[in-house]
């Protein structure tokens, strides 16, 4: 897919059009270079070129804060946040699978505002979702054709076409930068790579929820309970003797059976409902954690906190507006994934509340019954303490039965993590992989040659993750000097021409367009070099940048969609 059209309107009218095609896209200003005044100065900056940008990937979910908040400063600018509110901004992006024109066989339109509740605007194709969720949801399947629920995530594949805030604007490969763990970025470069391999990360999860299970379960050890349980049937026998001594009635002592047996089952399914109500808490506490990542983050302390580390630390990879991003974009999907079992086991739960509600009405009406014969003390004595040793026994029971369903279901997904791992990391699987990144490289190879006359790749090594000992894919790019930032930049976009021609060839699902902000840093050549692949490649390549840093010949108005001034700014205001 690729982008056709930009619009933006205020109060309800068309305030702004733009327009795309095929290669580069350039977004300029038009400042005279001698239009300069000491006492207030012109400049190209701030006129709205990489907003642009942002609007497009807004659309494809980013928050609606990018638009409005400083990159550099991470405070909110009032005037654009008021204006977009006030007037009501709607912003409408359409694309196509041509990139020239509209395709009507293909057109596809997102709608957004920012504006809340029953105003909020947030549709596509003129359906409109409550939330970005389901709005990120919808994107994922129709453009991605990818499944509720799978990894990667939507946001973290259509990242890499989004190159506007570090890592992703400086990191080749790894441009989400710290974010994404090791093995997280594994499950992500495989999809990349269209490199179809056995998922075990749900089944990990899976594991990781059910040994939490069986540590609370354990908090008394099987063995201990086990000896307990013997000690109490031995009781339960003892009392019994000394019961069965007295003489009792038959129909007495029969319907005292029948309470024993009751009061066992009622401790029997009482034990099961709190194990049920234990592993919803357990899982309810494991999504308010992962919603607390968000919902409990101080902004203002955390984004005053990070510019230090980013004034003392050369090295941090992330913007403070991109781990932000990463991190909200990612908790619902993985709430949602976390709490799957919540209804079956909710439901079950209120079964067998149902069910003891019927015991506790027999055991009462047996009760009301025994209430009525005349018996002794000694009788009613040792009958209270049959029930209570009944009742103990249903509970050391049942935890036994739970510990050892509980270790069955441990073992069985360990060994299932296991044989996945035995074919992730074989020969084979190994030689697949070296393959398909040979496939890659030639891509990458050429628009490389064609950038700088050298060679950069793909490649991979296995390394284990420090957190859970397990081997994990880590790719990485080898280069033979990209030390300089202006020569990073030319190598990011030979990466993503080539993968983009990658993915056509071996129909991985992906967006035939890339947005990229600093390729100021790049010489005037290599912007050259990118409008004519780009161009060859059929690729969409946007790019907004200062006019003074464009070779001559690119200051042309079939690659120029767009001029904007400080007299003629991007929402005109």
């Amino acid at each position: 897919m690729f982008i056709n059209k930009l619009e933006i309107e205020t109060n309800g009218k068309t305030t702004r059009t733009i327009k795309f095609h095929r290669g580069l896209n350039l977004i300029v200003d038009s400042t005279p270079l001698y239009d300069f005044d000491e006492k207030n100065p012109t400049t190209g900056n701030g006129v709205g070129k990489t907003t642009v940008l942002r609007l497009i990937n807004f659309c494809f979910g980013k928050e609606p804060k990018s638009i409005y908040t400083d990159p550099e400063e991470k405070q909110t600018i009032s005037y654009i946040k008021n204006h977009l509110i006030k007037g009501e901004v709607l912003i409408r992006l359409t694309l196509s699978s041509n990139p020239d024109e509209i395709d009507p066989e293909t057109e596809y339109i997102i709608e957004r505002n920012f504006l809340s509740r029953k105003k909020k605007i947030l549709s596509i194709n003129g359906d409109n979702f409550s939330n970005v969720q389901d709005f990120t949801n919808k994107l994922s399947v129709d453009l991605l054709d990818l499944k509720l629920g799978d990894k990667p995530t939507f946001r973290q594949i259509v990242s890499r076409n989004f190159r506007i805030d570090p890592p992703s604007v400086d990191n080749t490969l790894r441009y989400m930068g710290n974010f994404l763990r090791g093995p997280e970025y594994e499950t992500l470069f495989l999809f990349l790579f269209g490199i179809k391999l056995p998922d075990r990360a749900a089944l990990v999860k899976q594991l990781g929820t059910e040994k939490s299970f069986l540590k609370r379960l354990e908090k008394n050890p099987r063995e201990e309970l086990v000896l307990a349980l013997k000690k109490n049937i031995d009781d339960i026998d003892k009392a019994q003797v000394k019961r069965s001594s007295l003489n009792v009635d038959p129909l007495y002592s029969e319907k005292l059976k029948q309470l024993d047996d009751l009061k066992y089952k009622q401790t029997l399914m009482a034990n099961r409902l709190t194990s049920g109500r234990l592993r919803a808490s357990l899982i309810e506490e494991a999504q308010e954690q992962v919603k607390s990542k968000k919902t409990l983050i101080n902004e203002e302390e955390l984004s005053a906190l990070y510019s230090e580390a980013q004034n003392l630390l050369a090295n941090v990879e992330i913007s403070f507006n991109q781990l932000i991003e990463y991190n909200n974009s990612m908790v619902d999907s993985r709430s949602d994934f976390i709490g799957r079992e919540l209804p079956s086991i909710r439901e079950n739960n209120k079964s067998l509340e149902q069910k003891i509600d019927l015991i506790k009405n027999d055991i009462k009406k047996i009760v009301d019954d025994l209430s009525e014969s005349n018996n002794t003390q000694e009788l009613e004595n040792i009958s209270e303490e049959l029930g209570q040793l009944f009742e103990n026994k249903g509970r050391l029971s049942s935890r036994i039965d739970q510990i050892d369903e509980e270790r069955v279901k441990v073992d069985d997904l360990n060994r299932q993590v296991v044989d996945i791992e035995k074919t992730l990391f074989s020969t084979e699987t190994h030689d697949n992989i070296q393959d398909r990144l040979a496939e890659l490289n030639r891509f990458f190879y050429f628009y490389s040659q064609s950038m700088y006359g050298e060679d950069s790749g793909v490649t991979f090594q296995v390394k284990k993750d420090r957190l859970t000992g397990k081997q994990f894919y880590d790719f990485y790019v080898f280069s033979p000097n990209n030390s300089s930032s202006g020569k990073k930049q030319g190598e990011i976009a030979a990466f993503d021409l080539g993968y983009t021609l990658f993915a056509r060839k071996y129909n991985i699902p992906h967006l035939d367009f890339v947005l990229y902000d600093k390729k100021e840093l790049m010489h005037g050549n290599q912007l050259l070099q990118i409008s004519d692949d780009s161009q060859k490649a059929n690729v969409q390549v946007i790019v907004p940048i200062l006019t003074d840093k464009i070779p001559s010949s690119l200051d042309d108005d079939k690659l120029i969609i767009l001029r904007l001034s400080q007299n003629e700014k991007l929402f005109k205001f």
